[in-house]
């Protein structure tokens, strides 16, 4: 039983006439007849509020991703012959941002009623949401009857497939430059004849067919597709530097959220895609196949990855990828360039591979340094903040150029880019004809 306000209220406005009660005659019985009947009728308060027959169950939406918040609904159905004024509060799980964390409503007689809050998982992987809290008010407003409902279920909440998605709904009529991609079909620079097609203003000379053009009596555009059943083969970096926090969600998710959009287009183009997850060791492995129940392995294999608190050993990567991949592949690797010495360890190995593959390393700007030396220092402290920021975003740099040498690319964005520059960097290889 919780007291409310309104009782808090009689209560202390009781005690005003019971300090008097010394000086006035007869005052003293009155005053604790008063506080017995007060208590009475809270106790009876209490009794129908526990008594008030209220059913609730939660529903959840079909998928949860990390860091993209979805709605959840609370029913609730009132058989009372009264309204009924609860507060309600959901025990989703901890890493879980939900709000309003306490939905407040008043559910009218013999009647159902909807609540809605959005919740944000913060990681992937398995939850449970716990029980929902309710907080009955009684009929008087004296006070608060608590109870709670039993209602565990287990959730699973995957990686952000938004970008992924949107392309399976899509159609081949879709305008792919307002997603930012360059280019998804095969059409382009390819090794392998398509098809014939009238010539299109800004079509290359070289495209030109001459002599359908002359059988025809107008320009015809010889359109070519990028060779099918290639290889790619996409690393996912789950060190500790993988662990620092951009934008709401670690590297890690990050790098997850765009390895799941660059397999989706790429088993989609029709290309074999494997999948290695590596820290001081190979964590997963799988070989590069095509359609889409590869690609459903892939998710399977990623929504339960989590950084390890332990260096990255890119040695000991590129020496067992060096054995398993036969033929020529796309390499791409998610990592970071933060951690200097551990990054150094893999300037030589991808020089080695770029011999026999087409590697391409991707990773997340640090968006809050730049954004501090963009401040003015305020004090000494702030200063040597500035002085370390920037010695880090320099070295940051060196490395990113000793690695981008000889044959490796090097893609590093801001994190809400990372997705699309993948794909795109993807495509680009595609068409070039490098893989």
């Amino acid at each position: 039983m919780i007291p409310s306000g309104r009782l808090w209220l009689i209560l202390c406005l009781l005690a005003l006439p019971t300090m008097a009660a010394g000086f006035i005659t007869g005052l003293g019985p009155l005053i604790v007849l008063l506080d017995v009947l007060l208590l009475l009728i809270a106790g009876l308060d209490f009794l129908l509020a526990r008594r008030a027959p209220l059913k609730i169950w939660r529903e959840l939406p079909v998928r949860l991703q990390v860091g993209v918040a979805s709605p959840v609904t609370l029913h609730l159905i009132n058989t009372a012959t009264r309204a009924i004024r609860l507060d309600v509060r959901d025990d989703s799980p901890q890493d879980f941002a939900s709000k309003p964390a306490v939905l407040s409503l008043t559910v009218l007689a013999s009647s159902r009623a909807k609540l809605h809050y959005t919740t944000t998982p913060g990681k992937r992987g398995k939850f449970e949401f716990g029980a929902i809290h309710l907080r009955v008010r009684g009929p008087f407003g004296f006070v608060w009857h608590e109870r709670m409902v039993p209602a565990s279920v287990a959730v699973s909440v995957f990686p952000d497939m938004r970008g992924a998605s949107r392309l399976l709904l899509s159609d081949a009529a879709l305008d792919f430059v307002n997603l930012g991609l360059r280019q998804l079909r095969r059409d382009g620079r390819g090794s392998e004849f398509a098809r014939l097609r009238d010539y299109s203003q800004g079509d290359s000379v070289r495209d030109v067919d001459w002599k359908a053009t002359a059988r025809r009596g107008r320009p015809v555009t010889r359109v070519m597709e990028s060779e099918r059943s290639q290889t790619v083969l996409i690393g996912v970096d789950a060190g500790r530097s993988m662990a620092a926090r951009v934008d709401g969600l670690t590297k890690l998710d990050h790098a997850v959220n765009a390895a799941l959009f660059l397999a989706f287009v790429a088993v989609r183009n029709g290309d074999r895609v494997g999948l290695v997850v590596f820290a001081d060791g190979i964590k997963t492995y799988l070989a590069p196949s095509a359609g889409r129940l590869q690609y459903r392995k892939i998710v399977d294999a990623l929504y339960t990855a989590k950084p390890h608190l332990t260096y990255v050993d890119y040695l000991a990567l590129f020496k067992e990828l060096n054995v398993r991949l036969l033929k020529r592949s796309l390499l791409c690797v998610f990592t970071d360039f933060i951690d200097e010495d551990q990054a150094q360890t893999m300037v030589d190995p991808m020089r080695r591979l770029a011999k026999r593959h087409v590697p391409l390393c991707l990773s997340v700007k640090d968006a809050a340094l730049a954004q501090l030396l963009e401040t003015t220092p305020p004090d000494a402290e702030v200063a040597y903040q500035h002085a370390v920021a920037s010695e880090l975003l320099l070295e940051r740099e060196a490395m990113k150029r000793k690695v981008g040498r000889d044959g490796v690319t090097v893609v590093d964005v801001d994190a809400n880019q990372l997705s699309l520059a993948a794909v795109n960097q993807y495509l680009e290889i595609k068409a070039r004809g490098t893989l």
